[in-house]
């Protein structure tokens, strides 16, 4: 027999819509989105965002932990300096809770600032603070903050869909009205978006149609289910009008569900999923993971080597010295 569970909507951490964990909705204010989890439940709010560092040749490095947090991004800023956001879980700050907070590097991701929960002025009246934060560095030194944005507090209540926020310092944020992009009856969610030579691209898993009463997936056409190594994909002049263009896609157990970076000359996407292999002797790995690969015009990808981290939804940007540096959704906390 088929049962079925409420979303709680908190942050998709990790793998998405489609793979979050469905459990019943709790008694009391928790269950409406307000105050901590109950004692002994888990969720996204019981996992770290962990930084690493690699090197040319691959080896790497954890740097630091952000505790409690997860959907990470991360970019670099004109003045040089790292800016890293993500989903922010402190379990002794019910204010704090289920926001985006942010964190600053000036030594290139080795050592951070605390959380700083940002400010989002000019939020339409209904709309629940921004979750799955994208952070893109503007080419004035502003910075973009791309988000999953939605009315009310489960995903029953509306259809969520990419908004924006711009900002001069990373912290205090103005939001830009209307929607960047959305799919009628779709579950747009946890996008990536990156400039690469004048043109915006945005990309977001697909997890799926959208599906009565916010419930998950059991037994539905296989054309409403997600689809592993399908993405969509849109375009823009500005960053703001966004049109649809023919979906990406990548072979193998891969999600678009991370970040993406343009060197201007290819764009390199940070996915959650299997590493592309370098022989056919290698053993397949198993499922999640950190992929990479690479496109010169956004439409045709192909996966390429990547370092051996764990972790899901991933950020990364290239470091000084010419290796990454990597934020990552970690394992459940022990």
């Amino acid at each position: 027999m088929k049962t079925r569970s409420r979303l709680l909507l908190v942050s998709i951490t990790g793998m998405g819509l489609a793979a979050a964990q469905t459990a019943p909705q709790p008694d009391g204010p928790f269950r409406k989105g307000m105050g901590l989890p109950p004692a002994g439940a888990d969720g996204p709010w019981n996992r770290d965002v962990v930084v690493y560092r690699t090197s040319e040749n691959g080896a790497f490095e954890k740097t630091a932990t952000f505790e409690r947090a997860g959907v990470p991004t991360i970019a670099r800023m004109k003045d040089g300096r790292l800016i890293a956001a993500h989903q922010h879980f402190p379990m002794n700050d019910e204010a704090a809770f289920d926001k985006v907070a942010v964190h600053f590097s000036s030594d290139e991701g080795r050592t951070w600032s605390g959380p700083e929960v940002i400010r989002v002025d000019g939020l339409p009246d209904g709309m629940r603070f921004p979750f799955d934060p994208t952070l893109v560095p503007l080419p004035d030194g502003r910075v973009r903050l791309y988000f999953t944005g939605m009315t009310g507090r489960q995903f029953d209540e509306s259809t969520p869909a990419i908004h924006s926020a711009v900002s001069t310092d990373g912290i205090r944020y103005t939001y830009e009205p209307g929607e960047r992009f959305g799919i009628k009856g779709r579950n747009v969610i946890d996008c990536a978006v990156v400039l690469h030579r004048g043109e915006f691209h945005l990309i977001s898993p697909d997890n799926g149609a959208q599906l009565n009463d916010g419930l998950f997936f059991g037994g539905e056409p296989m054309e409403v289910r997600p689809r592993e190594g399908s993405g969509y994909h849109a375009t823009s002049s500005d960053g703001l009008n966004f049109t649809r263009i023919e979906d990406v896609r990548i072979e193998g157990r891969r999600r678009w569900l991370g970040g993406a970076e343009s060197d201007g000359k290819v764009i390199t996407f940070y996915g959650t999923g299997e590493p592309a292999r370098t022989s056919d002797d290698e053993p397949r790995p198993q499922r999640g993971g950190f992929f990479m690969a690479t496109s010169v015009d956004g439409k045709t990808w192909q996966a390429v080597p990547s370092p051996a981290v764990g972790g899901a939804d991933p950020g990364a940007v290239t470091a000084k010295d010419g290796g990454l540096i990597i934020v990552t959704t970690g394992e459940p906390r022990r």
